[in-house]
C-alpha cells in the first residue's frame, strides 16, 4: 500500500475551534469547534482515513462532543440536478420531494405497491420536473425490477443519471425490550424477537445496500466540479455513544449496522460516488406517533443544507439537521 503522512491535529484551541490539518499543512475543510472543552482523539486515525495521500475518507466525531461543521454551500442543488427520493410517499420523504421541486430540481419518488398515494400524485400532477416509481425497499426483487425500469427511463430521457439518491425509507420495526420488564422509565414492551430484529433489518439495513447496488450505477459520472452523493438518512439512536437509555433493540441496532454499511458503501465508490449519513432529528411524524421535537419543514431544510455543505473534499460524516457531528 502506498505510504502517506496523516494529517495533524492541532493542539491549540483559538476561540473553541478545533484545526486540522492535512500534509503540507492545508487546513480540512468543513471542521469547526464544538462542545466538550476541546477533548482530543486518542491518535490522528481516530479522526481520519485517508484516500491515498490527502483525500479524506471518514470524520469521526470525539466520544462525548456535538461539533458543529461549518457548512458553506459546496454542491447547489438545483435545475441541473436529478434526485431519487427513496420512500417518498409522506412525513419526510414527501417533504423532501417538496423542497427539492422548489429547488428546480428534477425528481424521481418511490412508493410502495401500485398505486401512487395521494399526495405524492398530487405533488406529481403539479411539477413536469416530478415522476414515481414503484419499489419495496424490503424486497430485493422489488428494488431490481425498480432499477431496470429507471435505467429505461433514465435513456429515454437521454439523462446521464441521478446527481443525488436520498434514502428516507426506513421503519421503527416492534417497540421492543430486553424481557418485557420496565426499565430505565420505559414500559415494559414485549421481549425482542429474532423474528422483529430480522424484519427491521431486512428494511432498514439491508434495503439501503441492496437500493446502493441497483442504483448508484445509475449516478451520473463524477466532473471536476460535481461528484454524486448518496445520503442516507440514518439516526442518532444508532449512536453506540448516544446510547444512555437502553432498549430499543431492532431500531437501534439497524441503525448503527446501517451506519457501518454506509462507511463501506463509500469507502468502496469513492471518487465515484460519495456517501453522507443524515440524522434528521426527532420529527413529528407517522413514525413517532406524532410526537417529537420538531416539524418535518425544519428537519428538511437542516439536512438539505447539510447535503449542500457536501462535495468530494468532504469526509464521509454523520450529521444532524443542525449541523452537528456526531459520534459513532
Amino acid at each position: 500500500a502506498e505510504s502517506f503522512t496523516p494529517p495533524s491535529i492541532s493542539t491549540a484551541f483559538l476561540g473553541g475551534s478545533l484545526s486540522a490539518r492535512r500534509p503540507g499543512g492545508a487546513l480540512v475543510p468543513g471542521l469547526r469547534g464544538g462542545r466538550g472543552g476541546g477533548r482530543m482523539a486518542s491518535s490522528t486515525n481516530d479522526w481520519w482515513g485517508m484516500h491515498g495521500k490527502d483525500k479524506p475518507i471518514g470524520f469521526s466525531a470525539p466520544p462525548g462532543t456535538l461539533e458543529k461543521e461549518d457548512q458553506t454551500v459546496r454542491q447547489p442543488l438545483g435545475r441541473d440536478s436529478y434526485v431519487l427520493v427513496v420512500g417518498a410517499t409522506r412525513g419526510l420523504g414527501l417533504k423532501w420531494v417538496e423542497k427539492l421541486l422548489e429547488k428546480g430540481c428534477s425528481v424521481v419518488g418511490t412508493h410502495r405497491g401500485s398505486e401512487v398515494p395521494g399526495d405524492l400524485e398530487a405533488l406529481a400532477n403539479k411539477s413536469e420536473r416530478m415522476q414515481t416509481l414503484s419499489m419495496d425497499v424490503g424486497d430485493a426483487e422489488s428494488i431490481k425490477t425498480a432499477a431496470a425500469k429507471m435505467k429505461d427511463m433514465i435513456k429515454a430521457q437521454g439523462s446521464q443519471g441521478f446527481t443525488h439518491i436520498i434514502h428516507n425509507a426506513g421503519i421503527y420495526g416492534p417497540r421492543d425490550s430486553f424481557d418485557g420488564a420496565e426499565r430505565n422509565g420505559r414500559q415494559g414492551n414485549p421481549a425482542v424477537t429474532a423474528g422483529g430484529m430480522i424484519e427491521t433489518f431486512t428494511v432498514n439495513t439491508v434495503g439501503p445496500l441492496l437500493v446502493a447496488q441497483a442504483f448508484t450505477p445509475l449516478m451520473c459520472p463524477p466532473t471536476e466540479k460535481h461528484i454524486p452523493i448518496l445520503s442516507i438518512l440514518t439516526s442518532k439512536v444508532g449512536s453506540v455513544d448516544d446510547n444512555t437509555s437502553g432498549g430499543a433493540y431492532a431500531y437501534r441496532a439497524s441503525k448503527s449496522a446501517l451506519n457501518n454499511v454506509a462507511k463501506s458503501i463509500h469507502v468502496d465508490l469513492y471518487p465515484s460516488v460519495t456517501v453522507v449519513l443524515l440524522h434528521p432529528g426527532y420529527v413529528k411524524t407517522d413514525m413517532t406517533g406524532g410526537q417529537g421535537l420538531i416539524e418535518c419543514d425544519e428537519s428538511v431544510d437542516g439536512m438539505l443544507r447539510a447535503l449542500e455543505a457536501t462535495d468530494r473534499e468532504t469526509p464521509f460524516r454523520f450529521v444532524d439537521f443542525k449541523a452537528c457531528r456526531i459520534p459513532w
